[in-house]
């Protein structure tokens, strides 16, 4: 177990380095940045728990990342089952600052992505696009770094082909490419 002041300084410095970003991610994932918020402080509060009983967390990034994901998933299974309405879809990420047609052509782009890829396609490129490397990707989602390039390059191929059938204007997926933080 280490000392109580060395802990609390390791978990503040854990999340002054990830929880804007681990914010953003529950946002996407959670479509509900109070939701996001509740969550970003479950997963930092399960960190300090583990490191507090003296466990090892060798990325804490990735840590951080897979029981956020986790616990997001879990309460939205929950909602679910509990025939609740979550407000809100990728539509509502839509920069507010942007003209009105801009916004719907966002929300457009948004719709036909969740439309064709899968939500564990969605996820990794959620992933990818906040910033991980394909080796924390994995270990976020619980497969290996080859499968999430299979993932990815799946997804890309879809979100092409989707962008190609309906031949007009920009692909679904370019959302993505502007000032979201996505590189191939």
């Amino acid at each position: 177990m280490e000392p109580a002041g060395q802990l609390d300084r390791e978990v503040v410095a854990v999340y002054q380095q990830h929880a804007e970003e681990l914010l953003r991610y529950g946002a996407l994932l959670g479509r509900s940045e109070d939701l996001a918020r509740d969550a970003v402080q479950e997963a930092f509060l399960r960190y300090f728990v583990e490191r507090r009983y003296g466990r090892a967390i060798g990325n804490p990034r990735a840590w951080l990342y897979r029981v956020l994901r986790n616990h997001i998933l879990d309460l939205l299974k929950t909602a679910a089952l509990n025939h609740s309405d979550l407000k809100g879809s990728v539509e509502d990420l839509s920069d507010q600052r942007l003209d009105p047609e801009r916004a719907l052509q966002e929300r457009e782009a948004a719709r036909g992505v969740e439309e064709v890829l899968t939500s564990r396609e969605l996820d990794c490129f959620r992933l990818r696009a906040g910033g991980l490397c394909y080796a924390e990707i994995g270990k976020a989602m619980g497969v290996r770094p080859g499968t999430v390039g299979a993932l990815l390059a799946r997804a890309q191929k879809k979100l092409r082909e989707s962008a190609g059938a309906r031949n007009r204007g920009q692909p679904a997926w370019s959302w993505w490419q502007q000032g979201r933080a996505y590189s191939p």
